[in-house]
């Protein structure tokens, strides 16, 4: 496959990773205010949360998909159509700090999303 089909593709598969991560926090930040509504009145908000978890917890898993398999492809693809000379091993730095952010904000949402979870299975039928 020549360099400029590869290039879109890669522009793409990097879209498509960007937005699967927005899905993510997005997602994620919808689970913590479910969370804290139940919290507040269990019984009158039980069913909706319920019903909006299941499937806010499937849009998670599917964006996770996407990072994931989307990441692999960036990685493998970086150096070649992304790496610019003229910010040398600087980006990398960066690169670190985001990806730290990013993991910090993932991990804190799907602390969030466990414990909804068992606050829902908590909360009878």
């Amino acid at each position: 496959m020549e360099d400029t089909m590869i290039a879109i593709l890669l522009m793409l598969n990097n879209l498509l990773h960007d937005f699967a991560v927005a899905g993510l926090f997005a997602t994620l930040l919808v689970l913590w205010y479910v969370f804290r509504e139940v919290r507040k009145d269990p019984q009158q908000r039980a069913v909706f949360a319920r019903k909006l978890a299941r499937m806010l917890n499937r849009v998670v898993v599917g964006c996770w998909i996407v990072i994931i398999l989307g990441g692999i492809v960036r990685t493998i693809a970086y150096e070649k159509f992304e790496w610019k000379e003229a910010a040398g091993r600087g980006q990398v730095a960066a690169l670190v700090v985001k990806h730290i952010l990013l993991v910090s904000l993932i991990v804190w949402g799907t602390v969030i999303q466990v414990r909804l979870r068992r606050l829902l299975r908590e909360i009878p039928s």
